[in-house]
């Protein structure tokens, strides 16, 4: 038992270690060193962790979280939607909820000359995303009925 206690408790140390780093860029509002940061680490449990305050500036369509951050982001949130964790897939459908909520606008547009990259970025990847994981439409609960809104 105490060797499985010593196990626990470096694994918590170290996502506590990793958190105060997020932690940092998130006090110094550098989110593109927080996205670039997350990105480095490739450590979902502190993606989780951060992605749902993330989540929250976009609904609150807070100006220092940029499209590019988003795109970004995309690859990970995919490893999201892909966890055996429900928690995971549902931070993740609720972050890309956000995404498609605060760019709406743009990304529906029908316009095929759009000023930013990142729109045409977005569009692809969200529709890539989707053709892949359309199976969470099926899942009940919270995390189906929000894939179904997503698919729409």
């Amino acid at each position: 038992v105490s060797q499985d206690h010593e196990t626990m408790a470096q694994v918590l140390f170290s996502r506590n270690m990793r958190l105060n780093v997020a932690l940092t860029f998130w006090r110094k509002r550098s989110i593109s060193e927080l996205v670039a940061y997350l990105l480095r680490i490739e450590d979902l449990g502190v993606v989780v962790d951060c992605l749902p305050v993330l989540t929250n500036c976009l609904q609150e369509e807070k100006q220092y979280i940029s499209l590019g951050c988003c795109v970004d982001l995309l690859p990970l949130v995919k490893s999201l939607l892909k966890s055996k964790f429900e928690e995971y897939v549902i931070v993740g459908l609720n972050w890309l909820q956000a995404v498609i909520k605060r760019w709406w606008s743009e990304l529906s547009s029908k316009t095929e000359i759009i000023n930013d990259g990142n729109i045409q970025i977005l569009k692809q990847q969200l529709s890539g995303l989707w053709e892949q994981e359309n199976h969470l439409t099926l899942v009940p609960g919270y995390t189906g009925n929000i894939a179904k809104v997503l698919c729409v």
